[in-house]
């Protein structure tokens, strides 16, 4: 046997490490609809001896690590611009100019008196 076959046939000890190839099918079965649960007991069934926890920290940081390297979903848009549909043509609204513009109005105030009324205590 060669050196570079020898090599090749050890296995990684860390459990992160002998995951780390798993990832891609666990992400798509997770898609799918397999619970978590279901994919640790098989895990654990094939001797990685996981926790529901460490199973969980693994998976946060195996995607944590993909979205660093820009493999991540786009960003969401609290707004997007969309085309106008069947020709119909995009009304605009004119915005006011600056000098239309009145700031807000306070609500009305009252006087007050801290010394209180004196007929009321009485």
């Amino acid at each position: 046997m060669e050196l570079n076959e020898a090599l090749h046939h050890l296995n990684a000890r860390r459990k992160a490490k002998r995951l780390q190839r798993l990832w891609p099918a666990i992400e798509e079965r997770i898609a799918q609809g397999v619970s978590h649960a279901e994919i640790l007991g098989l895990l654990n069934d094939n001797g990685f001896e996981l926790t529901e926890r460490t199973y969980k920290s693994y998976l946060y940081r195996y995607r944590k690590r993909r979205r660093g390297a820009g493999q991540a979903r786009a960003p969401m848009r609290l707004t997007q611009y969309t085309q106008p549909q069947c020709g119909d043509v995009a009304q605009t609204t004119a915005l006011p100019a600056p000098s239309e513009i009145q700031p807000p109005q306070r609500p009305p105030t009252f006087d007050f008196d801290p010394r209180g009324i004196p007929e009321l205590l009485k």
